[in-house]
């Protein structure tokens, strides 16, 4: 078989192997904060020598990103969010949650009128995009299962077989986390109580900022009087 017969007949699967080995190869390259230790220890060394406030404030504020970036398990960002994950943890007795799912499962929940709400699955980015990719991963498993029991080339066959092993392996390895986290979030739908602990929690949030900002507030008004 000529290359340009075997492009022709093949050139889709061809283009999903190469694609999906690229992306694998990305994920496993990705850097590691090896050197995060490192920087703690060096502000703390730092923080023990003289300095003059600003750069004392600046060095604790470095090495608070450094911590939260290395062991928080959501990012920090919109304030609703935050108000989620730390409802959600708070709310969760029997140790449903997984940490590392924590900021992707934020997503799944909106607050609303001073409430947490699940969001509905078709609203949900992730679960769309994981509809659509397990749709097209089947289309693709059926037509390559297809071609190897029809197809008289035995390089058609070959690349039929390479394709569906790349795409099953795709799944479990980029698929299985959004399942596990979608699970999480129908156990936690279908237990109210767990949804009521959560408001609860989140009226205790809004409750402290309130008080907070009221307690500023006088402390600005108070010289005026």
């Amino acid at each position: 078989m000529e290359i340009s017969e075997l492009l022709h007949d093949n050139w889709f699967n061809l283009i999903i192997i190469f694609v999906l080995s690229f992306i694998a190869f990305m994920y496993k390259k990705r850097p590691q904060n090896d050197g995060f230790d490192n920087i703690i220890k060096y502000t703390d060394i730092l923080e023990k020598t003289p300095h003059p406030q600003y750069k004392t404030e600046f060095l604790n504020n470095i090495k608070k990103k450094l911590i939260w970036n290395k062991v928080c398990f959501y990012k920090a960002g919109g304030i609703n969010k935050e108000r989620i994950a730390i409802s959600l943890i708070n709310a969760d007795v029997h140790n449903i949650i997984e940490l590392t799912q924590l900021d992707s499962l934020t997503h799944y929940f909106s607050i609303t009128k001073n409430h947490i709400i699940p969001l509905k699955p078709y609203l949900i980015k992730e679960v769309i995009l994981s509809s659509t990719a397990f749709m097209f991963a089947f289309v693709m498993l059926l037509s390559n299962i297809v071609t190897i029991f029809s197809s008289s080339l035995i390089i058609n066959v070959i690349v039929a077989i390479l394709t569906i092993f790349i795409i099953i392996i795709a799944l479990f390895r980029f698929a299985l986390t959004p399942i596990k986290r979608f699970k999480t979030y129908l156990l936690i739908v279908k237990d109210k109580a767990f949804l009521q602990r959560a408001n609860n929690e989140l009226a205790k949030i809004i409750k402290d900022k309130n008080n907070i900002n009221a307690a500023m507030l006088d402390e600005i008004t108070e010289p005026e009087k």
